[in-house]
């Protein structure tokens, strides 16, 4: 496994998938929601890059554990997130 190829697939990953939270509308971070492209380009960028560093089935593991986990975290970040700006208000 090669780092100088999977760091940046990570930070592809956590990106992709943010994105892709972002692009839905009922995420809490944004009034209105983005396009999912740009979450899809970084989601398909990061399963590219690991797809040489890992080979085939430990690549796709590692790239939906990712995914999982960061679209998985990001509605509780944007609730935390919420009521923190409802408190301060």
């Amino acid at each position: 496994m090669n780092p100088w190829w999977v760091v940046p697939a990570m930070v592809f990953g956590v990106a992709g998938a943010w994105l892709l939270y972002l692009a839905s509308p009922q995420q809490r971070w944004r009034a209105a929601p983005l396009r999912a492209w740009p979450g899809v380009a970084c989601a398909l960028s990061s399963l590219a890059l690991l797809w040489p560093a890992m080979g085939a089935a430990a690549a796709v593991a590692m790239w939906l554990t990712v995914l999982m986990l960061m679209t998985t975290l990001a509605p509780f970040l944007g609730a935390w997130r919420a009521r923190r700006r409802e408190g301060a208000a």
